[in-house]
């Protein structure tokens, strides 16, 4: 049995004592004899020490010098790491050589009939790296087959439950006969997480992500990174099978069409894309218009809750997520938005998704669209008794960092209008989208809505719900409430927007300022 000075046992709680004494008496000497394989496997032909198992690999190193693991054994901490080597840490030009190493694999001989059955048991402890199987040919031998581990969490034989030893032995697979073989890896076999993780410094936070976009991957990197840029780009575009243009945002949304500047890292200088999501194709060019593929299910929730013939107002309609699947549905659709080039791919794309019921589409500032649009349109509506009138009246106001201020342009909206001409069975219900930096953010969100409205929403008539995490203390929230008489004909303690798109003095109340603020 292996004996280890008790003065170098680590005293702290993540070890414990007996169960490492246990480790290390458990630990014995085997010899690997050569054996006929694939040719991406070779035989280790020397003597080697199973490891012992996660999580005291750290704490092992500290024994070396007491003659485990050292010299040439094969189960070396090292040679049993399939990450990529320590050594490409802080490479800022791709050299794919110097990824090649040799990882040592335990593997077990199972026979060919019995694969399907010890697959489903050892599926988790299988060797599993790009670009190789963990079920290896035997030339020689066509009713036997190499079983690939994972080294790490199976690097004896003992890290098989009872359960696992006993359906093996009942399917023929010698447990003694427990062999390493040594594997090369190379840049091929590994993901682009684990490259630009073993890449990246290590003080830095990686690569949080990417959107894709078509062929498109869309980048957003902090400054810690950006001087690694290049070989980001590079990896994705070898990785990513669908990439063709890697791009890097190089500035916030603040425009007034909310499009960002952008640089391209590597790849085609092409920004024309086709987009899927939810079934419905979008064609556009990304440079020039606002898309965001992290809203689909966004999208999709509010497109449930349409029925056929229900009248949608889209403010910010963008290329379309909302307004295509919405007229497919056969909703009656206004959609509208500023950017002269959204406004052009959003009547591109209902051509595209075949939508044959009309579609009115707007190129209007957002309150233009509300006073010139959707009022004309509801006061028709409401005054029309004839057919079915059961249908629901939405108004989507997705545009996060500002739709709330153009709420003020619903708060008087139908002074002038007889009372009588508004019906109060269907008022349109508003899902406007925010963010929000707040500890409670679904509490601000209500609370800048009835900031601009100059009113607490009403009980049971409003709700406000999460749809997404931004960033780090940062969240999407979309807040839904009825737009009721209340606001349609204040003019006391509203925002008022003329014609002239100026606003009229505001009484606000004090509290609703501050809350707003």
């Amino acid at each position: 049995m292996l004996t280890i000075p008790r003065h170098i046992i680590p005293k702290c709680s993540v070890i414990n004592n007996c169960r490492l004494h246990q480790c290390f008496s458990s630990a014995r000497s085997v010899h690997s004899r050569p054996q006929s394989s694939a040719s991406l496997i070779r035989t280790s032909r020397y003597k080697i020490y199973e490891a012992v198992p996660s999580p005291w690999y750290q704490c092992l190193e500290r024994f070396l010098p007491y003659a485990f693991l050292r010299g040439k054994q094969n189960a070396s901490l090292d040679t049993m790491n399939v990450l990529p080597p320590s050594t490409v840490r802080g490479m800022k030009v791709l050299d794919k050589t110097a990824f090649k190493k040799t990882v040592q694999v335990p593997v077990l001989h199972i026979p060919s009939a019995k694969i399907s059955e010890l697959g489903k048991c050892l599926n988790k402890k299988m060797f599993k790296v790009v670009g190789i199987k963990p079920i290896a040919e035997i030339a020689s031998d066509k009713s036997t087959k190499l079983l690939l581990l994972d080294p790490i969490k199976c690097p004896t034989v003992d890290s098989f439950t009872d359960e696992e030893k006993t359906l093996m032995q009942n399917l023929g697979v010698d447990l003694d006969d427990w062999q390493w073989h040594d594997i090369e890896l190379s840049y091929e076999n590994w993901t682009h997480s684990e490259i630009l993780r073993a890449i990246l410094p290590k003080e830095t936070d990686g690569i949080t992500g990417f959107s894709s976009v078509g062929h498109i991957l869309h980048l957003n990197l902090k400054d810690d990174v950006v001087d690694f840029k290049e070989i980001i780009g590079q990896v994705l575009l070898d990785k990513v099978p669908w990439a063709k243009t890697i791009v890097n945002k190089t500035n916030i949304i603040d425009n007034t069409y909310r499009n960002f500047a952008m640089e391209v890292i590597t790849g085609e200088p092409n920004f024309m894309t086709l987009t899927k999501e939810n079934g419905f194709s979008y064609e556009f060019d990304f440079s020039k218009v606002y898309w965001n593929p992290r809203l689909g299910t966004e999208h999709q929730r509010i497109v449930n809750t349409l029925r056929n013939g229900d009248v949608v107002y889209d403010v910010f309609a963008g290329v379309g997520p909302f307004a295509v699947p919405a007229a497919r549905k056969k909703c009656i659709v206004f959609a509208n938005d500023l950017n002269p080039d959204s406004f052009k791919w959003l009547q591109h794309n209902m051509k595209l998704n075949k939508v044959k019921v009309d579609v009115h589409t707007h190129n209007l500032d957002g309150r233009e669209f509300i006073r010139d649009v959707i009022k004309p349109d509801l006061l028709k509506r409401w005054q029309t008794t004839e057919g079915d009138i059961s249908y629901a009246i939405h108004v989507v106001m997705n545009l996060p960092a500002l739709a709330v201020e153009f709420l003020d342009a619903f708060c008087g909206l139908m002074v002038g209008v007889e009372k009588s001409c508004i019906d109060t069975a269907r008022l349109p219900t508003v899902h406007c989208y925010c963010f929000s930096k707040s500890d409670d953010p679904c509490m601000d969100a209500r609370a800048r809505v009835e900031g601009v409205l100059g009113r607490r929403l009403e009980e049971g008539k409003h709700g406000v719900r999460t749809v997404r995490n931004v960033a780090p203390n940062k969240d999407m929230l979309c807040v839904t409430f009825t737009l009721t008489e209340d606001i349609l004909f204040d003019t006391s303690s509203s925002v008022i927007v003329t014609k002239d798109g100026e606003k009229e003095s505001s009484q606000v109340s004090g509290e609703m300022v501050k809350r707003q603020r």
